[in-house]
């Protein structure tokens, strides 16, 4: 098995301090940045800190079960706080998330999530998803557009996503990317494949 194909060590539980640490070095809170959606609302983006756990955990307690089932695949009406500490405690390379945030400070809102972790040396595994009210502004194909430039300045070649085969809103944002995509159907569920290949490249293939 080649060192780009082999599938990596589960990465390791960062305490507090270690995230924080992740967090400076990394230099992602120059990510910050301002969105306007499609009506007119505006939304901040940047990187997820390890002061989210709760705010991550208040924003899955506001989604749909159907929203939650699309995600997750399962039910799950509360995101307990060990899986929301590892889901905000990142190291910024090999797990790494964006969010959508409305309001300041203690009154700070998470909206929408779009994340990758890494499953291979060049591979990493997408995941995205928006509180039900602030679906089809546009969030989730804005920040994962950030998140794919940010992955390929890591190295990463591929990014794979798995869905069910009635999430047809995850196609769709898929599919808007610019990165040439293939998929498959297998058990119920749709596998989708991106090539981090510069767009420019993509469209020489197809004039």
């Amino acid at each position: 098995m080649s060192p780009t194909t082999m599938t990596l060590p589960k990465p390791t539980e960062l305490d507090n301090s270690a995230a924080w640490t992740a967090y400076s070095r990394s230099g992602v809170a120059e990510l910050t940045d301002t969105l306007t959606l499609r009506d007119g609302r505006m939304v901040t983006v940047r990187a997820i800190r390890p002061d989210d756990v709760e705010r991550l955990q208040q924003f899955h307690a506001r989604l749909s079960p159907d929203t939650i089932v699309m995600r997750y695949f399962r039910a799950a009406p509360v995101l307990h706080t060990p899986d929301a500490t590892r889901l905000t405690h990142l190291n910024y390379d090999n797990r790494m998330a964006l969010v959508a945030t409305i309001g300041a400070g203690s009154d700070e809102r998470i909206v929408g999530v779009v994340r990758y972790e890494r499953v291979t040396a060049t591979e990493a595994e997408l995941a995205f998803v928006i509180e039900d009210g602030w679906q089809g502004q546009g969030i989730s194909t804005n920040l994962l557009a950030r998140l794919l430039r940010y992955a390929k300045s890591k190295g990463f070649e591929t990014m794979s996503a798995v869905t069910m085969s009635s999430n047809m809103r995850m196609r769709a944002v898929l599919s808007h990317t610019g990165y040439p995509m293939k998929s498959r159907y297998a058990d119920g569920c749709q596998y989708f494949e991106l090539q981090l290949t510069p767009a420019e490249s993509t469209e020489s293939a197809s004039a």
